[in-house]
Parts: C-alpha cells; structure tokens; sequence
C-alpha cells in the first residue's frame, strides 16, 4: 500500500470520527416521542421537567430540546444549560398559568427557546452566575424577571410585546443586560429596582409605553450604548438613584428625553456625551462634540453632547472602535493584517451636504499615528490629535457628502500608503459584496 493511499484512508478516518462528533452534540435524534435528550447521561425524554428532575440528572450536565411545542411550566433546581435546538421553532408554552421557566439554581444557562403565554417568561431567583441568552420571550405579563440574584447576565434575546415590563431587574447586583431587542410593552423596558453594580449595554429598546430604561433605587449603574427610540413617555427614567452614569447612548424621539430626581449622576464620560435628537447645539470646534451643553433635567447636565449617532464596532482582536458620525454607517471592517479600518457611508438625508466622523481607535488595534482617505484623496477637514488617553485615541475628520469609502491606515512610510490603500479597498469591496449588512448599535 502506498504512502499516499494509507494517508488518504487515515484523513477519510479522521473526518468521519470528526463529523460523528459534530453530529452527535447538535443532531440530537430519539425515536418518536422522546424529543428531549440528556447529553451526558444519553438518556431520552417526553418532556422538560422529567429531563431536569430525573435523579442521573446531575450538576453540570446538558439538556438538549428538538423543535417543537412544550406545554410545560418549569423549574430549574440544578446547575444545567437547557439549550433549545432552534429559538423559533422550539417553543415552551405556559398556557397562561405560572412561570415558564422558573431558574432557583446558581450557574443556570436558558439558550434558544421561544418563551411565551405565562405569568412571568424567564424568571431567575435567588440565583448566582447564571445566563439567559438568544431567547424570544413573548406574549407574557413580565418577560425575564431577575430577582435576589448576583453576577447574572441577559444577552442576545427578543423580549417583546409583554402586557407589564419586558425585562426587570430587582434586588440584584453585579448583573449584566446586553445586547437585547426589548419593544412593544405596555409598560416598562428595561428596568433596575433596589440593585446595584449593574451594566445595560448595546441595547435597542424602542416603542415601550412607561420608559425604555429605568432606574428605581438603584445605584452604581452604567447605561452605556443603547439605542433608546420612540419609547411613549420616557427614554431613560431615573428616580432616586445615584452615582450611575449614562453615556454613548442614542436617545431619539421619546415623549420625554429623560428624566432625574438626582444630581449624583453623570450624563457623560471624560470625553464623550450622549446623542440627543432634539439637541440644537452646533460644533464650531470641529470635534463631533456640541458647543453647548444639554440639559437633561433638573440639574442634570450632558456636558459632551454628541452631534451624531453612536456606533460601536468589534473587530478580530476583541477590541471595539466606537464611531459617533452623522452619517449611515452602512459597512465596517477592521483588517488585522495591515491595522487598516475601512468604512463605507452615506448622507442620512437627501439634502445633507458634509458629514463628520469622530473615530475612536484602541492603541491595540492601531498605535502608530494615522491617515485617513476618502475615495483616494484627504478629507476635507482632519484633526489626528483630538484626544489621547494613553489606551484610546480620538480622531476627527469630515468630507462632503456623497457614496464614500473611508480607510484608516496607520503612520507607514508614504511609498507604502498608494498600496496598501488599494489593498484594503479591494478588501473592502469584497467583503462588502459578501455581507452588507454588520451587527452595531
């Protein structure tokens, strides 16, 4: 037997043991009626419950659900992941009793599923680091409740169209709320009441009737990066709670922009405020930043008011490019190769004339001083040493309006610019021909 036929029959042996394993963790099979499979122990069952309170069901181990429509309240009381094979087409149904999913274990995970017709969708108790993530939780009275519980996150779900609140947490701390879809309630968002140490980041929240984020007796908060938009009253409602900050937020077309009985909160990092779409300020200083101040309420000043939309990016390496521009941001991509940004915009209205882009570019990601370029030439206004903060620096520039492609590219000497800006357009034009459209907020 030849060298090249024993290899040949050992990569066919390798990719077979490969596939068998892939196939094994998300095929998940059982004759009919025992749709829901313990992963560890490879026993089979009818429903939910009797998966989580079967005795060889221990700590630490999987619940793997096929698609389908589960009539089921149920309670969480060991450590597991319950992980749904599909989050639209694997539906648990509370038949509009109780609690859904009712979480009374530390170190819990709830991952794709359709919650919906219950008292409360999704509600974590006296829990520790437990995560609820990629769930549509719907057509409730509350949506995800966390209640006593610390060091929990919410991520990545659609929490909408619940009768009371989409998603509440209360008597917690060290909670995190990420990256949520959070609409359509007649009553509140996203809401804290008497925690403490929490983050509600990268959110949209939009059409809630109360607010769109709230806090209630609540302190050491951050509300960073959300989109709050067209909430009835109020975008962001604070009511005796203290020393939190709220920054890089888009608050658009709410009934009241915000509202707060405090002082003791900070509407802006060092550098940077939040966008406010009934801001009338102007920049004459030419750093994407309002001359003037926003009052919010009573006292509570945004002494950065942006004059465009925040946008956050994750690139490769981990690390974030925060954008505030008021243009359409319509692709972005970091190149690890070379350290180059590529960006394309467009003019947000028809009878935008110039655009502004205020950059900011973690030292990780481009250390050297850079250059920008707009459709091959320089903007029409750059300033390379707005800020530094010895991790992060800021850059402005601006240009007049049309279909732009806008590369960053770092200090290389000048016979290495033409080509690496060509490089990094044609770059960018593929992967903007592939995939059009990028996660941001």
């Amino acid at each position: 037997m030849t060298r090249k036929l024993i290899f040949f029959l050992t990569l066919c042996v390798l990719l077979s043991c490969l596939l068998q394993t892939k196939f094994s963790q998300v095929e998940v099979r059982a004759p009919d009626g025992y749709p829901v499979h313990n992963l560890n122990t490879g026993l089979n069952y009818t429903t939910i419950q009797e998966a989580i309170s079967d005795p060889e069901t221990l700590a630490g181990h999987t619940i793997f659900v096929e698609k389908g429509v589960y009539y089921e309240d149920i309670v969480v009381n060991k450590s597991l992941s319950l992980i749904g094979e599909n989050q639209i087409g694997t539906i648990i149904d509370g038949n509009s009793t109780d609690v859904v999913i009712l979480v009374k274990a530390d170190n819990v995970t709830i991952r794709g599923f359709t919650v919906r017709n219950g008292s409360t969708g999704i509600c974590v108790d006296h829990s520790k680091t437990s995560l609820i993530e990629d769930n549509y939780v719907t057509t409730n009275a509350d949506g995800i409740l966390v209640r006593f519980s610390s060091n929990c996150t919410v991520c990545w779900n659609s929490v909408g169209n619940n009768t009371n609140r989409n998603t509440l947490i209360t008597n917690s701390w060290n909670f995190t709320v990420k990256d949520n879809d959070v609409y359509g309630t007649w009553g509140y968002g996203i809401n804290a009441n008497a925690s403490s140490n929490g983050v509600i980041t990268r959110n949209n929240v939009y059409e809630n009737y109360f607010d769109g984020i709230g806090l209630l007796d609540s302190n050491n908060c951050r509300i960073v990066g959300n989109l709050v938009k067209n909430n009835t009253f109020f975008g962001i409602w604070i009511d005796s709670s203290d020393y939190n900050s709220i920054y890089h937020n888009n608050i658009v077309n709410n009934g009241f922009q915000a509202t707060s009985n405090s002082a003791l909160n900070t509407w802006n990092s060092t550098v940077d405020g939040n966008y406010w779409s009934d801001y009338t300020g102007v920049d004459l200083g030419h750093d994407g930043i309002g001359d003037s101040w926003y009052e919010v309420y009573s006292g509570n000043i945004d002494h950065y008011p942006l004059m465009g939309m925040f946008h956050s990016f994750n690139t490769s390496l981990g690390y974030r490019v925060n954008v505030i521009s008021n243009s359409t941001i319509e692709n972005f991509q970091y190149f690890e190769s070379n350290s180059t940004i590529v960006m394309r915009v467009s003019n947000t209205t028809a009878n935008q004339a110039f655009g502004f882009c205020r950059v900011c570019i973690p030292h990780a990601l481009m250390n050297e001083t850079c250059y920008v370029i707009i459709n091959g030439t320089d903007p029409y206004y750059w300033n390379y040493t707005l800020y530094d903060d010895g991790d992060n620096r800021w850059i402005y520039f601006s240009y007049q309006h049309s279909l732009l492609e806008i590369v960053i590219v770092p200090d290389f000497p000048s016979f290495l610019i033409l080509p690496l800006f060509m490089i990094a357009t044609l770059l960018a034009v593929i992967v903007y021909k592939r995939k059009h459209t990028v996660r941001q907020i």
